[in-house]
């Protein structure tokens, strides 16, 4: 007689799920009291974050600046890469993703109780991987087979495995680098000026926080994509003329003031601002980027300028001069640096690619 073992089946819905966590002193000062942190989960039926189940493979994803949680369904940012039958299947993996510490999508963050509520509060890419980490600590999930993240979420996922070197085996940091370059810093700086001309600053950012936006779309944007998507054009005689690309800016400058926080944003631009693994984390003696043992698929895309194919290529260097063992793609895109949310087509084979990389010896 043959016996025959049923296929596990995909959970019916992704999962959100919330985490009572230690508190947490921030690297720059502060401590986050009565800390807690949201999640997404998407696992196989049965599996859940209340009693996951042994022999899963983990696949963490990382968000940026201004995204959330929910990496996949209908609304998530990922959602044509995960899902059944998709590249990262939740018939074969855990899918877990976190709402980044200081983010305003229901981990701590400005406005909530516990959160330090001094104006001088900063927060860095070590302070979001430590609440990352203590979240997994909590779920119970000691390894994690791959970790994904795209710009700020780049950052996190390498500084993640920079603390954890033995807990993750395999990374992809997209459109993002070693260190936060005076470019970046600038674009941020600048927008952090917007943000504090605002007459609400700080609890009642309106259009200034439109505005930092749209300053960040366009270098979040390479101009042959602005031009394909928001061609010129001129509609009728009048004397003011309205051309595609500023109702575009308009939108997107609207729809981040419906969903987002300044105060929240100003921490994310702040981590992102502190990002360097080539010092040493705290009590160390060696630069972090060092530490880090995960096979990594280093992925930048040619237009980025803000994360450019030289900043890629510092990457490599670092991470080969730590021993770890890394590989290389650059994606061709008109759309700049956003291309790591757009090029579907493109990043399905980089995702089968990181998840057969080989893991690195225990």
């Amino acid at each position: 007689m043959v016996s025959v073992i049923p296929m596990p089946t995909v959970a019916a819905l992704p999962i959100i799920f919330d985490l009572d966590l230690p508190d947490l002193a921030l690297t720059r000062g502060g401590v986050v009291r009565s800390h807690h942190a949201r999640g997404w989960w998407w696992s196989r039926a049965g599996d859940t974050p209340e009693s996951p189940q042994k022999n899963i493979p983990n696949v963490l994803l990382v968000h940026a600046l201004t995204g959330n949680a929910q990496a996949g369904g209908p609304e998530g940012w990922w959602a044509p890469l995960l899902g059944p039958g998709r590249v990262i299947d939740p018939v074969h993996y855990r899918i877990l993703c976190l709402n980044n510490l200081g983010s305003c999508y229901g981990s701590s963050g400005p406005g909530v109780a516990g959160f330090p509520t001094d104006k001088n509060i900063d927060l860095t890419s070590l302070d979001i991987s430590r609440a990352l980490l203590m979240a997994l600590d909590k779920l119970g999930i000691d390894r994690v087979h791959l970790t994904a993240g795209g710009s700020l979420g780049g950052m996190v996922t390498l500084t993640l495995g920079a603390l954890a070197p033995a807990r993750f085996e395999r990374l992809v940091p997209l459109a993002t680098s070693v260190a936060a370059s005076a470019w970046v810093v600038g674009w941020n700086h600048v927008a952090r000026q917007i943000l504090r001309l605002d007459p609400g600053y700080p609890h009642q950012v309106g259009r200034g926080l439109e505005i930092a936006r749209q300053l960040a779309m366009l270098t979040y944007r390479a101009e042959p994509g602005l031009d394909a998507r928001q061609p010129r054009s001129l509609q009728g005689k009048s004397t003011e003329v309205s051309y595609p690309v500023q109702s575009y800016l308009e939108h997107q400058g609207e729809k981040l003031r419906e969903r987002f926080d300044a105060q929240a944003y100003e921490l994310q631009l702040a981590a992102m601002d502190h990002h360097d693994l080539r010092l040493p984390l705290p009590g160390d003696t060696v630069p972090a980027i060092s530490r880090i043992r995960a096979s990594t698929l280093v992925v930048d895309v040619d237009t980025d300028q803000l994360f450019t194919p030289a900043q890629a290529d510092a990457l490599v260097q670092h991470l080969q001069q730590a021993g770890a063992l890394v590989e290389r793609i650059t994606v061709r895109s008109i759309h700049g640096h956003d291309a790591f949310l757009m090029e579907w087509e493109s990043l399905g084979p980089i995702l089968t690619r990181a998840l057969q990389l080989q893991a690195p010896q225990k």
